[in-house]
């Protein structure tokens, strides 16, 4: 009797552990699921936010134009001081014209001043040369002060539109210099930088996913985005 007993257990042992083994494999095939589930849910959530928070920046963009526009009818001679304060008022006291953080820019057109961001701006060629300029006179800016205050000249850290950027200062002659290095691969945004001999800055490229722009102290600016 106490055999049969003894058996008996053990068939309940065996099949509690293939019960345990199958809640396992249950277990485990549910987070296999759910993290491929995730994994094809969140981009698309992600493009879906960029192209609300797009949409929402060219409101705001719009806004700050018909705010300006406002300006000029009452100040034919606005200056870009007084149409940034404009643009200010329009934001109805958030911190940001742009809910991505994106950098705004005046152009003056006709008269007038255009309103743009540096993210959502339509026109890719002018929203690079846009960027590539605020870049260039932030670090001509900080060359200048390291310079006046005995400091090594080196990396420039940026915040544009939202983002951190690390200008690279390049020594000697290079192949980027020339155009004819192609072995760097990049994703987002690039800029780097040189000096001449008395310390003033000769040469400089910014680069996106759309187009660069190069600054040369012969030419001025050049690149597929001018």
């Amino acid at each position: 009797m106490s055999r049969i007993i003894s058996r008996k257990r053990k068939s309940d042992n065996k099949e509690e552990k293939k019960d345990k083994e199958i809640r396992r494999l249950l277990l485990l095939l549910l987070l296999v699921v759910l993290v491929l589930g995730a994994m094809l849910i969140l981009p698309i959530l992600q493009k879906r936010e960029k192209k609300a928070e797009g949409y929402a920046c060219k409101l705001a963009v719009r806004r700050a134009q018909d705010a300006v526009i406002v300006e000029i009818l009452s100040d034919p001679d606005l200056t870009e001081a007084n149409a940034a304060i404009a643009v200010d008022k329009s934001k109805l006291g958030r911190d940001e014209l742009c809910p991505s953080n994106g950098d705004y820019y005046l152009i003056p057109q006709s008269g007038s001043w255009r309103v743009a961001c540096g993210l959502h701006e339509e026109d890719t060629k002018l929203r690079t040369r846009l960027n590539a300029t605020r870049v260039y006179n932030e670090v001509q800016k900080q060359v200048y002060q390291r310079s006046q205050l005995g400091m090594e000249q080196g990396l420039v850290v940026l915040t544009v539109n939202g983002q951190p950027l690390d200008v690279r200062l390049l020594e000697g002659d290079n192949g980027l210099r020339r155009g004819t290095d192609y072995s760097i691969d990049f994703d987002g945004v690039v800029s780097f930088y040189s000096l001449n001999a008395s310390g003033e800055i000769n040469w400089f490229v910014y680069a996106d996913a759309n187009h660069a722009a190069v600054w040369k102290s012969a030419s001025g600016w050049g690149g597929d985005a001018y």
